[in-house]
């Protein structure tokens, strides 16, 4: 599945694993895989992914950006960097209520988007937020863990943050349109200013291996909003 051409690979994201949407039967399901093979055919000898091999492989402070504060691209109750090339925007209020119907989600917000795309990679970091809260971390990813479809294999554990206690989650999430489940991630903090949901959504396991840095980095450099 690494050589759909991009726009093909787009399509997917948008209409299947970014918005939670899924085929209603099997032959929903089957023709998608088909359209997902011819593309997968017609890419082959093309180089389109000549210029992922070690995108996002190799991240450091000097090639990042740090977003949550007053007068950045999102405004949140955490900050944290961004590696190179990956492109964040704050989810309008018209996003968010899509986002929120499309995953049937209630228990938090989106708020920001980090596309992966610009650094030549398919999937994204979207931040969820919602309001203050005396649940725990555990209980605030357990609940939008509850909202997510489709998804085996779930990892649990408790880490700290920038000085903050936080509940961190692996798993797998199945699709209509690949053959085998594709590994996720998402970690939960509580602060003052909110609660906060960081997820990792790639389009497969090897975007998730390629992505996976970038999401370390934010995890490294997460604090608390000042």
């Amino acid at each position: 599945m690494r050589k759909l051409t991009w726009a093909a690979a787009t399509a997917v994201l948008s209409v299947g694993m970014l918005t939670g949407c899924s085929s209603a039967d099997g032959k929903s399901g089957d023709s998608a895989k088909a359209s997902a093979g011819a593309a997968k055919e017609t890419e082959k000898g093309t180089g389109q992914d000549s210029g992922k091999k070690d995108a996002g492989k190799t991240v450091g402070k000097k090639d990042s950006a740090r977003i949550g504060t007053a007068g950045t691209a999102c405004e949140l109750p955490v900050s944290f960097e961004v590696a190179k090339g990956w492109k964040p925007a704050a989810s309008s209020a018209e996003d968010a209520r899509m986002l929120a119907k499309l995953n049937d989600r209630t228990s938090v917000t989106a708020a920001c988007v980090v596309d992966a795309k610009p650094a030549g990679l398919l999937g994204n970091m979207r931040v969820w937020t919602a309001g203050r809260t005396d649940k725990s971390p555990r209980q605030v990813l357990d609940a939008f863990m509850a909202e997510e479809k489709r998804v085996s294999e779930q990892e649990f554990s408790e880490t700290k943050v920038g000085g903050l206690t936080a509940a961190e989650v692996t798993y797998k999430e199945s699709s209509p349109l690949l053959d085998e489940p594709s590994p996720q991630r998402a970690l939960a903090v509580t602060t003052p200013k909110g609660t906060v949901v960081l997820h990792l959504t790639a389009f497969d396991g090897g975007e998730y291996k390629d992505m996976l840095p970038a999401y370390e980095l934010a995890k490294k450099t997460l604090l608390p909003a000042s």
